[in-house]
């Protein structure tokens, strides 16, 4: 099997597919197996788990993912690396590679065969494309390039979530995912992150470990979804539209840059009060559990219930 970890292997490669990395997408191939097996080791693997690879490049991480997961679809979205997948995978029956942007996979599904037991856990067909959207328990896992990564974040929470996720990210944006309140890194995005999901970072990694080499450190995090089931929908919707409110205006006092929400000033007063929030303080000063609260008082004193 071609370990396209080694950079020899995945130089001769190359040559031979006649390929080259494209800067408009961000390619930059981990070329180091220690790093790669931190990434599988965090996704927590059994032969029960379905893996949804996202970015796999020349392979080199769908090839470890294959051999402890139940089945693996890689997709990738540069048609130029197929062949390159194909030969690399060739044998492994439990990947599947799918040519195609994981942003528009994501929003319209993953065609699924209804005799595979391990995959076909639930979900509706789609008559018109025969695109069945995946409604089984799943994991994400990618080495996510710098344009995709905060649609690739916020879109795991949008309908059902998986399972657990772990990414390769700028180690910049990792950091600003992991911030606490009160630091300039923290905005709405980590509100986002944070309250969906417990963060962590795995481990930094060293930017001489990519080939072509990339101009900042990256960082191995990992997700696992909270359960919010103790959470009211509703309230949760209202209470992003406090944070990006919020952070568009990060340098206003509540009282002012809430006013953008669109909700009656003397209601965001009287929540902010019931809430026992100062309305002086800024937004970036708040934890998401701060927001859901507020939004709460919000829906309270909106909908008239007590």
């Amino acid at each position: 099997m071609i370990e396209t970890w080694k950079r020899t292997e995945l130089d001769k490669l190359m040559r031979a597919h006649g390929f080259r990395h494209s800067k408009n997408w961000g390619q930059n191939f981990l070329v180091d197996r220690n790093t790669l097996e931190k990434v599988v080791d965090g996704a927590e693997l059994s032969k029960d788990d379905h893996v949804i690879e996202i970015g796999p490049g020349a392979g080199a991480m769908t090839v470890l993912l294959a051999q402890k997961a139940g089945h693996v679809t890689a997709v990738e979205i540069d048609k130029r690396l197929i062949p390159m997948l194909r030969e690399v995978t060739e044998g492994l029956e439990n990947v599947e590679i799918v040519n195609e942007d994981y942003l528009k996979v994501r929003s319209r599904g993953i065609a699924v065969r209804p005799d595979d037991p391990l995959r076909f856990v639930g979900g509706e067909k789609d008559k018109s494309t025969g695109i069945t959207r995946l409604r089984t328990a799943c994991k994400l896992v990618g080495n996510l390039p710098y344009y995709i990564t905060t649609p690739v974040i916020a879109g795991m929470f949008e309908g059902d979530l998986p399972e657990l996720a772990v990414f390769m990210v700028q180690k910049e944006v990792a950091e600003r995912l992991l911030s606490p309140p009160g630091r300039k890194t923290y905005g709405s995005i980590s509100v986002l992150v944070q309250y969906y999901s417990e963060i962590e970072m795995l481990s930094v990694v060293s930017r001489e470990v990519f080939t072509p080499k990339p101009n900042v450190d990256s960082a191995i995090i990992r997700l696992r979804p909270r359960d919010l089931s103790g959470d009211d929908a509703d309230t949760a919707a209202r209470m992003f539209r406090l944070v990006r409110a919020g952070f568009d205006m990060r340098r206003k006092t509540l009282r002012n840059s809430l006013a953008a929400s669109g909700f009656p000033p003397e209601e965001l007063a009287a929540a902010l009060e019931s809430a026992g929030i100062d309305p002086i303080r800024r937004a970036e000063t708040l934890s998401p559990r701060d927001f859901y609260t507020l939004a709460s008082f919000l829906c309270d004193k909106i909908t008239g219930n007590k």
